[in-house]
């Protein structure tokens, strides 16, 4: 490739260009402004996603692939980078709160968190097996760092080292499958293998397919890949859970789509039996083991595996319907699981937070406003009207309808009257217990401009769904 293209692939590189003079300033800051220097780092950080996402904005699409065909600046990839910079500055907006409790701030946080949206935002716009797998790496990495950076907890170290190996066998398959498909085709462009895999030999074609995707189904907490969700979410920090939850499961999900419709379109009828099969898994499996829990982070790693499940539904049932589905579940699945986990950061326990459900009690007592917004977000959680998680549902279920899987759109129906039962129990306690004695609730800025933007933004586009159904529609990657 010339200096010439080079350069001019440059351009459709400015966020990730960002960044990097983000994360470069934010080190910066934290190694030599000794007084304070790790806040800085943060206001500097969040200072630099707000210019980002402006500079996404700015950014032109590209005609085509560019640097050799190996990454592609279209809408789709558009969508998930906005998607991206929101989850992260939620998150650290949530970490000021938590450290500040903490009595401990780990500068290093805020600027990891620029390194991995950079993986994620060129992962999403690869079209290489090369680019994707490296691109992967650049967000799983500052991940594993991440979840184990709250070193006055044991369990945040525990919650690293497991999250390290699982990850790192995830990668391993992954990395197989692609040699795989490598093997057969010789090629690693998108583009091209999609020429080329048709004619080879079509078992092994297929277990590249699986074992690729399996690795992506670990990252998605996709059940049977959930087993490290509970203890990860458990163990690390809150903002970090968030971060996890909502942006690394977007960029799975963005890779597994980008990859069905392009290099997987001939197995579409295997692909479509594999995500039905893990969407009724998941939604079981997720929604039956968080009835039992009492941990609000377990819980929500539960739930989380659940509505991987429903967009595994939207997976299945593939088509411009389901593709719009999937992109509105997944902005309106952010505000959702931001504001369940920075709940707990409201709850004052000694020199931590009140984690348990029964921490909650009395919250509607204390502060109506908290208490106003999570509900708000517990009524979306299980889809119910007029919220944003009623209209994500219903588009998914509807698009799987319209394909003849209406067994499948019953199951999610069911799975979402079972989990009514464990997000009322957190509603229960809010506002129809006393309040403990041991707990205080301390509502920062942080927390509550988080929980109600959140509110917000779910009635909004309950009341109001046209325009990120519009927004969606035209991320459509056909």
């Amino acid at each position: 490739m010339d200096s010439a293209s080079y350069a001019a692939g440059l351009k459709f590189l400015r966020p990730e260009i960002a960044l990097l003079v983000t994360a470069v300033l934010g080190m910066m800051a934290h190694l030599f402004l000794k007084k304070k220097g790790a806040r800085i780092a943060g206001y500097i950080t969040l200072l630099g996603l707000f210019v980002t996402a402006d500079i996404v904005f700015l950014t032109p699409l590209s005609p085509g692939g560019f640097f050799s065909g190996s990454l592609t600046a279209d809408r789709f990839a558009f969508y998930f980078k906005i998607i991206f910079l929101i989850a992260a500055a939620m998150a650290i907006g949530l970490a000021f709160k938590f450290f500040e409790v903490q009595k401990y701030e780990a500068g290093e946080f805020y600027y990891l968190m620029p390194l991995a949206l950079i993986g994620m935002t060129t992962a999403v716009s690869a079209t290489d097996l090369i680019t994707t797998y490296v691109a992967f790496e650049l967000f799983a990495i500052p991940s594993y760092i991440l979840t184990g950076i709250f070193k006055k907890e044991n369990r945040s170290a525990e919650a690293s080292i497991k999250y390290f190996f699982l990850g790192t066998l995830s990668s391993g398959l992954m990395l197989l499958g692609m040699a795989l498909i490598f093997g057969l085709t010789g090629e690693t462009g998108y583009a091209e293998i999609a020429k080329l895999l048709p004619g080879a030999n079509a078992h092994i074609a297929l277990i590249g397919m699986i074992l690729f995707f399996a690795g992506l189904f670990f990252k998605a907490a996709l059940a049977p890949f959930q087993m490290w969700a509970p203890d990860v979410y458990e163990g690390a920090p809150t903002p970090i859970v968030v971060f996890l939850s909502t942006a690394s499961k977007a960029a799975v999900f963005a890779i597994l789509i980008r990859l069905m419709l392009t290099i997987f379109l001939p197995f579409q009828a295997s692909w479509i039996q594999i995500f039905q099969f893990l969407a009724v898994v998941s939604m079981f499996w997720g929604n039956l083991a968080a009835l039992v829990q009492t941990n609000v982070k377990r819980l929500m790693a539960y739930s989380s595996i659940a509505h991987a499940g429903y967009i595994a539904i939207g997976l299945a049932a593939w088509g411009e319907t389901a593709s719009m589905a999937v992109l509105f579940y997944l902005v309106v699945y952010l505000f959702m699981n931001a504001a369940a986990f920075g709940l707990i950061l409201l709850f004052r326990k000694g020199d931590g937070f009140g984690e348990n459900i029964d921490d909650m009690r009395g919250l509607a007592r204390k502060s109506p406003l908290a208490a106003a917004s999570v509900l708000v977000v517990l009524l979306a959680l299980t889809g119910i009207p007029p919220t944003a998680g009623f209209m994500g549902k219903y588009f998914i279920f509807m698009a799987a309808v319209e394909k003849g899987m209406i067994g499948l759109a019953a199951l999610g129906a069911l799975n979402s009257v079972v989990s009514l039962f464990y997000y009322f129990r957190i509603g229960r306690a809010m506002f129809m217990e006393e309040a403990p004695g041991r707990v205080a609730v301390e509502p920062s800025f942080p927390v509550m401009a988080v929980l109600v933007a959140s509110a917000v933004v779910i009635l909004a586009l309950g009341l109001f769904p046209s325009f990120l159904m519009n927004f969606a529609s035209a991320a459509f990657l056909k």
